[in-house]
């Protein structure tokens, strides 16, 4: 007998969507924020991790049996509790990425794992008077019967960085408990910039730094439907409005990552629905596990990147008759500078996944070292790639006449001449993969991926960190191996 499959079409994502309360703002109040063009094309991205959950040609990365309700779901809300679960949760974000560009479920994904290792780690602390681990349980199997697709919701606004939350000029500047009832509490503060924030059924905050003991109402985490009483969701710029050429490629024309800012005013948390409450020593704890599980998904999403750039200079050099030694210089060398960090990042994933330890609550966690690495080559090495690619492709892409006179009858020869390079490929093939290449590395959306690259799940300098605190026993022995080399006979 075949397990029941709770796995919703992209058409009934789309439904609950606009079932919910109007409460998003661009530059006033959306009340049909789905007819909005650019979060439409947000959507779009999710609704591909629906249907593909329901194809059968993919569903064997994209769908899994739910331990906690017995059902097959999708793999995004599934915590892994094997090797080969994670293996199969990054093939399937590899595989998207290279279809949509971010997948965008990352996010809440990693949260929903963060929880399930979090939430055990708090309740023992507090000797199981606590029962957040039992709540969080609750809440995944409602996700799970609802095949919901949830945004976490971390950075705060943060405000003057040198200050903490308590000192703040604004205190909304992070999201903090204002009052605590007997049912429950009150948060208000600012979550920005939210991936998936504006196309989601519901928000899962999580605390996004460490706190001492004077910041404790900032401990706190929670889930809230994203249409809840008080909830503010805007939608960020920039606004992408030169994506609608004919030779735009799909990504650019149908998908996009379009960013939002949540800001919870006085907004009523159940307590079913929270997960932390003012133990701030757990802030950190719960801050970390998130981070490293984000950016173990990065060990995913950016080797998919950085192969699609490969492969946009291996294609442009080939069209441009530019292959292999060239003016003074060696663009295959170039081309291998590109894919080598594919390379890399993909090994430091393999080496989270062999080095991963099971957790107390149940689930499988990738090694926090070879996760952070995975992150950092890929965040160092990414401005990089984009300026190879930028000079392989040479200034075509970022100067193109516009597309229309391809056809007309009286500009299109000349307009055509411009494109005349490898014979055989068509003037409208080579527009569409400079088009193509434009989006990429000299766009609002290239900016957007940069900035990803950059602070998504962390900066550089917070991976080191990461990186330097879970090896330093492993650093201490490496002194005292040469020590001993050198001083003992």
């Amino acid at each position: 007998m075949e397990k029941k499959e709770i796995l919703k079409t992209s058409q009934e994502y789309l439904a609950a969507l606009k079932a919910m309360r109007p409460n998003i703002i661009r530059d006033r109040l959306l009340e049909e924020p789905y007819e909005d063009e650019d979060i439409q094309k947000g959507v779009n991205v999710v609704g591909v991790t629906y249907d593909q959950a329901r194809d059968p040609q993919c569903k064997g990365h994209m769908a899994i049996e739910s331990p906690e309700i017995g059902c097959v779901v999708n793999r995004y809300n599934h915590v892994p509790r094997t090797r080969q679960e994670m293996t199969t949760r990054l093939t399937m974000i590899n595989c998207l990425t290279k279809q949509v560009g971010c997948v965008q479920r990352c996010v809440g994904g990693d949260a929903l794992w963060a929880l399930h290792v979090g939430t055990y780690r708090a309740d023992k602390a507090n000797n199981f008077e606590t029962e957040y681990h039992q709540r969080f349980l609750r809440y995944l199997a409602y996700i799970q019967e609802n095949d919901i697709a949830p945004a976490g919701a971390v950075t705060d606004g943060k405000g003057d960085r040198s200050k903490p939350p308590s000192k703040q000029p604004a205190p909304n500047s992070y999201v903090r408990i204002v009052e605590e009832r007997p049912d429950g509490i009150v948060v208000s503060g600012i979550k920005t910039p939210i991936t998936m924030s504006l196309y989601t059924e519901e928000l899962i905050a999580l605390p996004g730094l460490q706190y001492g003991k004077s910041d404790s109402d900032c401990a706190v985490a929670f889930a809230i439907p994203a249409d809840a009483e008080g909830v503010e969701r805007y939608v960020l710029g920039p606004d992408v409005v030169t994506l609608h050429g004919e030779f735009c490629a799909t990504h650019g024309r149908k998908y996009l990552n379009k960013e939002g800012m949540v800001i919870f005013n006085n907004v009523f948390i159940p307590n079913e629905r929270i997960f932390l409450k003012g133990e701030f020593n757990f802030a950190a704890v719960y801050a970390d596990l998130f981070a490293t599980l984000h950016r173990f998904s990065y060990t995913a999403c950016k080797p998919a990147l950085y192969d699609l750039m490969t492969g946009a200079a291996m294609l442009i050099t080939d069209y441009n008759g530019t292959k292999g030694e060239y003016f003074l210089s060696n663009n295959s060398d170039k081309i291998l500078d590109i894919y080598k960090t594919s390379i890399m990042v993909q090994a430091m994933q393999i080496a989270a996944i062999q080095e991963a330890k099971e957790t107390e609550s149940g689930v499988l966690f990738p090694d926090p070292v070879y996760s952070n690495m995975g992150k950092y080559l890929s965040s160092q090495n990414f401005h990089t790639a984009i300026a190879t690619l930028q000079d392989l492709a040479g200034a075509l892409p970022t100067n193109m006449p516009y597309p229309e006179l391809l056809s007309d009858p009286e500009y299109g020869e000349h307009v055509r001449d411009l494109f005349a390079r490898k014979k055989g490929v068509s003037a409208e093939d080579h527009y569409r993969v400079n088009e193509l290449i434009r989006t990429f590395v000299a766009s609002n959306e290239s900016g957007l991926l940069q900035f990803g690259s950059k602070h998504g799940g962390g900066n550089k300098e917070a991976e080191k960190v990461a990186i330097y605190g879970y090896s330093i026993r492993k650093l201490n022995e490496c002194k005292k191996i040469f020590k001993k080399m050198a001083f003992e006979d």
